[in-house]
């Protein structure tokens, strides 16, 4: 039996959280007796998602919360795919990103050459993928997406990595599009609206304000999965879920409709230092509700989440889930784990 998880997600998502860009990607600076860096890079994604808004609310939540760390920074990228090479360049400190990318990473697989040294420090929400048109492009299915011109994601992020999976695994490829386009959230919702573009897709937790932005002044209809084709896909990937967008997500949403989704990871380098680590990870589990004040699916964060990790734990995470009592499946601890 699939499990299907309802996301109850407000629409309303706080903006122009913009952090002034103090040091490069990779931090920098003095480092603390703590281990922390002066300053920290947070590696998010595009402006119109969800993990820009969580990150600038992180980077001053951790400057707040942690001595020595003077400033964090969201760092805009093309999302998981592109956090995850920075990571692994030790180029960010911190890095968001789907458990399809982190799959791939630690594995050595897709668009990742070698292993990445990755190590989940918290499980966050579930980024759900959500096809949007409108109603008068007579797109009903998956199906009628052949033909049509499709933004397929931002080059380099999860969204399109999920779409891909997807395409094949329902027998059809980018070459069944009319166009495949790689454009940024924002973008999309803008060559929709002028009538450049059929379809969008983004892999979000929904409530994001691109489609909502683009629900406000279209009639949108976001195209759902049958149960067959569900199946396919959550049989297919170890790291898809079944899930849905609920009624009222959007401007227009009158009903639920049914999708599939992936956890979303918050990973730091193998190699950080333990205390900083788990400085962060105790930051960010006691500071919920100020990361949902920049985006709502920030409030789905609690340490019960982390049985749904991809990645090994690193010891400063486990430190702190530990500390709280979090139950830690045993393959989620690392192989350089040592208790004090």
């Amino acid at each position: 039996m699939r499990k299907r998880m309802h996301l109850r997600v407000a629409s309303a998502l706080a903006g122009g959280l913009l952090l002034a860009a103090c040091g490069g990607g990779g931090g920098g600076g003095d480092v603390a007796d703590s281990g922390a860096p002066e300053f920290v890079s947070i590696a998010t994604g595009g402006t119109g998602g969800a993990y820009y808004p969580i990150g600038g609310a992180m980077g001053s939540m951790l400057a707040d919360e942690i001595d020595g760390v003077r400033n964090g920074t969201a760092e805009t990228t093309g999302g998981s795919v592109e956090n995850l090479q920075l990571l692994g360049d030790q180029r960010t400190e911190i890095a968001m990103a789907q458990n399809d990318a982190i799959y791939n990473a630690v594995n050595g697989e897709g668009d990742f050459e070698e292993p990445v040294d990755v190590r989940t420090i918290s499980m966050m929400y579930v980024n759900v993928l959500q096809i949007a048109t409108t109603a008068d492009a007579g797109i009903e299915s998956f199906a009628d997406l052949a033909g049509k011109n499709v933004s397929v994601g931002d080059q380099g992020s999860a969204t399109e990595l999920f779409m891909r999976n997807v395409t094949e695994t329902l027998g059809m490829s980018y070459d069944d599009f009319g166009e495949a386009q790689r454009l940024p959230f924002d973008d999309q919702t803008t060559a929709i609206r002028n009538n450049q573009l059929e379809v969008g897709t983004w892999v979000v937790g929904p409530g994001v304000s691109s489609i909502q932005d683009l629900a406000s002044s279209e009639d949108l209809y976001l195209v759902p999965f049958s149960d067959e084709e569900i199946q396919q896909i959550v049989d297919g990937f170890p790291y898809y879920i079944e899930t849905e967008v609920e009624a009222g997500t959007y401007d227009g949403l009158d009903e639920g409709v049914p999708a599939v989704g992936t956890w979303n990871t918050l990973a730091m380098h193998a190699d950080a230092d333990r205390e900083f680590v788990y400085q962060v990870t105790k930051a960010v589990h006691e500071n919920i509700e100020t990361l949902a004040g920049a985006h709502p699916s920030a409030g789905e964060i609690a340490a019960e989440n982390v049985e749904n990790a991809i990645a090994p734990l690193h010891p400063g995470a486990i430190d702190y889930f530990e500390e709280v009592g979090a139950e830690i499946p045993e393959e989620l601890y690392p192989e350089e784990w040592e208790e004090n």
